[in-house]
C-alpha cells in the first residue's frame, strides 16, 4: 500500500495533468473563455454603476443572469466529462491504498492547477476585450459618445470567485461515485453505464419539468414584458430537467431504435445504437450543451423579435394622428411656428422621450432603475390660437388630455384618466412599471432626472401600452424646469393639411403613421445590436464547450476502436458507426433544444401579442441548427478518424 501524503498528492495531480493533457486542454480553453466572458460583462456592469449609465447597468445585469447560468452549466459539464473518463484510474488508486478524501484532494489540486493558469489568461484579456463593444454601446444610445469603460481588477476577481467553486464542485461530484464504491466495482462500472436515475435525481428532474411548464405560463397571468421575460426562463428549467433525466431519455430512445434495427444487416448502425444505449450518460454530457446552444439563441431572439413587434402593434393602435413630424436635430420653436401657421391643422401634440430613473422601493433608498418618461404637450385650439404649443415645450393653455386619451394618443388607460394630467406634478404610469409595487391611482412615484433632480409625482392614470409610450406619461410642464427638453422629438398632427412640402422647406420630415411606426420598429430592432453581440459571444462559448466535450468523449474511445479493429472492423465501418452516433446526437439535441423553447415562446407570444404563435426567428434557428450539425459532425468524426488509426 502507498502512503498518500499531501506532497505526493500534489505531485500526482501535476502528473495527471500532464498524462491527461488532451482532456485538460479542453477544460483549460473552456475556463479561459468563461473567465473572459464574465470579466468583460463585469466591466460593463462596473462602468454602468460608476459612470452613471443606468441603461448599461440594466443591459449588463440582464445578460449577467443568463451568462452566469450558462457558464456554470458548461464549466461544470466540462470538468465532469474530463474526470468521468478516469474512473479506472481512480479505482486503481483506491486499490493501492488511496482513501476517498485523498482522491478528492488530488482532484482539487488538478482543478487548482488548471484555474491558476487559465483564469488569468482569460479574465485579463476579457477586461480589454470589453472596450471593443464601445461603438455598439454608443450607436445604441446605451452610453454617451466618448465615455470610456471602467477597467479595474474587480471583474477579474469576480470571475475567479464564481468559476473556481463551480469547477471544484463538479469535479468532486464526478469523482464521488468511484470513491464511494469498491475499486473492483468501479473498474467493472467503467465498462458500461447505467441509464437508471436515482430517486433524488428523478425527483429533481420532475420538479424542474413541472416548474418549467408552470413558468412558461407566467405571461397568461402577467401579460407584457415582465411576464414574457419570466416565461422565457422556462427554457432553461426544461433544459435542466433534460440534463438530469438525460441518461434515461437517451437510453430509452437508443434502446427503441436498437430494437427496431435488430434484424438489420448494417452492423455499423446496430453497433452505434447499442453503444448509444450502453453509454447514455456519456452522450448526455454531449447532447445537453448542443441543446442549450439551440435553445439559448432561439428563445432570446424570439423574445427580442416579439417585443419589437409588440411595440409596433401598440404604437400603431395608440396613434390617431394624420401625420408625424420629425427632424434629425429635434423640432424647434421655428419648426413649430411653421406647422402652427399651416391651414387645415386642427391639433398638434408634441412628444419627447426623457431619460429618467425611478426609485425601486421606498424602503431601499439609493436604488434606482432607468425608465422612459414620455413627455407630451399640446392643445386642440387650432392654428388661430397663439398658445397652441410654446416651442413644443410648455403649454400656454391647459393640455387637452382627453384628446390624448382617446384621440391622437390612446395609451390604453385601464384606471384613472389622462384628463387629470393638467394638475401639477401629476403622472400616468404603465401597468408594467407598477407591477409588484402595490401602487395605483392616487399613489406617488419618485423620479430622478440627470442623476440629481428629483420629482415626486402623483399617479392619475394607469395605461397598458407601455412598450409604445414608455413607462410613464407626463405633461412637459410638470417636469422640473432644468429637465425640460430644449426641443421636441416629434409632433403628432391631426388635420387635412399636406405638410410634405412644408416639412422639406424648413428641414422637417413628414411621415404617415404607418411609415413612422415602421421607422420606430426598425430603430428598436437596431437597438438590439448589443444584445445580439452578447448573445453571439455566449453562443460561441457554449459551442466551444460542446465541441470540447464531444472531442474528449470520442477521443477517449481509442481502446474500443482497437478492439473493433482486432475483431475485423475496417476503418470505413468505424467511420460509419461514428457517423450514425453523431446523427443520433444531432437529432436528439435538436429535439430537446426545440421542445424546451416551445412553451416559453408560446407564452411570450400570448403575453406580448395576445395570440398563440410560435415566435421563432426561423433564419436564426436555421443557423443555430446548422451549427449543432457542424459541431457534432466535425468533432465526433474528426476525433474518430484519429482514434481509428490505432493499430489492432
Amino acid at each position: 500500500m502507498f502512503s498518500f501524503t499531501s506532497s505526493f498528492t500534489s505531485s500526482f495531480a501535476l502528473s495527471a495533468v500532464r498524462a491527461y493533457r488532451s482532456s485538460f486542454i479542453g477544460s483549460f480553453l473552456v475556463v479561459v473563455s468563461a473567465a473572459a466572458l464574465l470579466s468583460a460583462n463585469g466591466v460593463l456592469m462596473e462602468t454602468g454603476l460608476r459612470g452613471d449609465a443606468p441603461l448599461l447597468t440594466t443591459v449588463a445585469a440582464s445578460f449577467a443572469g443568463t451568462a452566469i447560468l450558462v457558464v456554470v452549466l458548461v464549466v461544470a459539464s466540462t470538468f465532469a466529462s474530463a474526470l468521468r473518463q478516469r474512473q479506472a484510474q481512480f479505482a486503481v488508486l483506491r486499490a493501492v491504498g488511496a482513501t476517498p478524501a485523498q482522491v478528492r484532494s488530488m482532484v482539487t489540486a488538478e482543478v487548482a492547477v488548471v484555474f491558476a493558469l487559465a483564469a488569468p489568461l482569460g479574465a485579463v484579456p476579457g477586461l480589454f476585450a470589453a472596450t471593443l463593444l464601445t461603438p455598439v454601446l454608443e450607436s445604441g444610445g446605451i452610453v454617451p459618445t466618448g465615455q470610456e469603460l471602467t477597467l479595474t481588477p474587480l471583474p477579474v476577481v469576480g470571475a475567479v470567485i464564481l468559476l473556481f467553486p463551480t469547477a471544484l464542485l463538479a469535479a468532486r461530484l464526478a469523482a464521488r461515485k468511484v470513491t464511494k464504491v469498491s475499486p473492483t466495482a468501479a473498474v467493472r462500472g467503467a465498462a458500461v453505464e447505467s441509464a437508471q436515475l436515482t430517486p433524488a435525481r428523478r425527483a429533481v428532474a420532475v420538479t424542474l419539468l413541472v416548474a418549467g411548464v408552470l413558468v412558461a405560463g407566467t405571461p397568461f397571468a402577467v401579460p407584457g414584458t415582465l411576464g414574457s421575460a419570466a416565461g422565457a426562463t422556462s427554457a432553461f428549467l426544461l433544459i435542466g430537467a433534460a440534463a438530469l433525466a438525460g441518461p434515461a431519455i437517451v437510453g430509452a430512445v437508443a434502446s427503441r431504435a436498437a430494437h427496431a434495427t435488430r434484424s438489420s444487416s448494417n452492423a455499423a448502425a446496430v453497433l452505434a445504437l447499442v453503444n448509444s444505449r450502453g453509454f447514455s450518460r456519456r452522450l448526455t454530457t454531449a447532447i445537453i450543451p448542443l441543446a442549450l446552444l439551440l435553445a439559448l439563441g432561439t428563445v432570446q431572439t424570439g423574445v427580442n423579435s416579439s417585443m419589437v413587434e409588440a411595440a409596433g402593434v401598440q404604437l400603431r393602435a395608440g396613434l390617431g394622428a394624420d401625420a408625424v413630424i420629425t427632424s434629425p436635430t429635434g423640432v424647434t420653436a421655428e419648426h413649430l411656428a411653421a406647422i402652427d401657421s399651416s391651414p387645415r391643422v386642427d391639433t398638434v401634440v408634441s412628444s419627447t422621450m426623457v431619460a429618467a430613473e425611478a426609485a425601486v422601493d421606498p424602503d431601499l433608498p439609493g436604488f434606482w432603475e432607468p425608465v422612459g418618461v414620455h413627455a407630451v404637450s399640446g392643445s386642440t385650439a387650432g392654428p388661430s390660437d397663439a398658445g397652441l404649443i410654446d416651442a413644443g415645450l410648455t403649454v400656454a393653455g391647459p393640455i387637452d388630455a382627453g384628446l390624448i386619451d382617446v384621440g391622437l394618443i390612446d395609451a390604453g388607460v385601464s384606471a384613472g384618466s389622462l384628463d387629470d394630467l393638467t394638475g401639477p406634478a401629476t403622472i400616468a404610469a404603465s401597468s408594467e412599471s407598477l407591477f409588484g409595487t402595490g401602487k395605483g391611482v392616487g399613489d406617488t412615484v419618485d423620479l430622478r432626472f440627470d442623476g440629481s433632480t428629483e420629482l415626486t409625482a402623483t399617479i392619475v392614470a394607469v395605461y397598458e401600452r407601455g412598450l409604445a409610450f414608455g413607462e410613464y406619461l407626463i405633461d412637459v410642464s410638470s417636469l422640473p424646469a432644468q429637465s425640460q427638453p430644449a426641443v421636441a422629438d416629434r409632433l403628432f398632427v391631426h388635420g387635412s393639411a399636406d405638410l410634405t412640402s412644408l416639412g422639406t422647406s424648413v428641414g422637417l420630415r413628414s411621415l404617415s403613421v404607418d411609415d413612422y411606426v415602421a421607422a420606430m420598429v426598425g430603430g428598436a430592432a437596431s437597438q438590439q445590436d448589443l444584445s445580439a453581440v452578447l448573445l453571439f459571444v455566449l453562443i460561441f462559448f457554449v459551442a466551444i464547450g460542446a465541441a470540447n466535450t464531444l472531442v474528449m468523449l470520442t477521443g477517449a474511445r481509442g481502446a474500443e476502436f482497437a478492439v473493433l479493429r482486432r475483431i475485423g472492423a475496417g476503418r470505413r465501418q468505424l467511420t460509419s458507426m461514428i457517423a450514425i452516433e453523431s446523427g443520433f446526437v444531432i437529432v436528439t439535441a435538436l429535439v430537446i433544444g426545440t421542445l424546451s423553447v416551445v412553451p416559453a415562446l408560446l407564452g411570450v407570444s400570448y403575453g406580448l401579442l395576445g395570440g398563440f404563435s410560435l415566435a421563432i426567428d426561423w433564419p436564426v434557428y436555421g443557423v443555430l441548427a446548422a451549427a449543432v450539425v457542424l459541431i457534432a459532425g466535425v468533432s465526433m468524426m474528426g476525433s474518430a478518424r484519429v482514434g481509428s488509426r490505432v493499430r489492432a
